[in-house]
């Protein structure tokens, strides 16, 4: 029986370390953690950017909305809905969004990988990056809101071509159903 034991405790000597290692390499993320990681990414002033990308999306797509309606809109009433489309993304919060965001790196990456990835972010290649990432998502958003303005206005026609139609039949059901009623005495 001794030897079964000593065989055992060997086994668990040896083992032991390689199990420790792997706990702390897949250890999870801590809210610091990731916390670190977001300011790093400058995540904050990403959202914001989205934030007021989006915005900028909002306002332009309201005011061809508006201009289809009314051909001839006044500056007035443009500036009207310009302020009704800014006033969608006033009550956003980028802290809001970036405290949401927290658990889900937590989910998803652990420790280590974030400190792999920061690795990353210190180098060259990651400064350039950081660097770079408020352009090409600027840039992205433009391409991205004009592909948008473009699908958006064909969608928006067929939409009210369908409730015009809709509104159509529902008043030639009505028509139909007052010309078939007997008159009441």
């Amino acid at each position: 029986m001794s030897w079964k034991l000593s065989i055992a405790t060997g086994l668990l000597v040896v083992t032991l370390p390689g199990l420790q290692a792997q706990t702390a390499a897949d250890a999870p993320a801590t809210r610091e953690d990731v916390m670190k990681f977001l300011e790093v990414t400058q995540a904050k002033s990403r959202v914001e950017q989205v934030l007021a990308g989006m915005a900028r999306q909002a306002r332009v797509s309201a005011e061809e909305g508006f201009k289809q309606r009314i051909p001839d809109a006044t500056p007035e009433q443009l500036s009207r809905v310009d302020a009704l489309a800014d006033s969608i993304f006033k009550n956003f919060s980028p802290d809001e969004f970036v405290e949401a965001i927290v658990p889900i790196y937590q989910r998803h990456l652990t420790k280590s990988d974030l400190d792999a990835i920061l690795a990353f972010y210190a180098s060259p290649a990651g400064q350039k990056l950081q660097k770079e990432t408020p352009a090409i998502m600027s840039e992205s958003m433009e391409a991205g809101g004009e592909i948008a303005r473009k699908k958006m206005s064909a969608i928006n026609q067929k939409i009210e071509t369908q409730i015009d139609d809709m509104a159509r039949e529902e008043q030639q059901k009505k028509d139909k159903g007052l010309k078939t009623e007997p008159a009441k005495n």
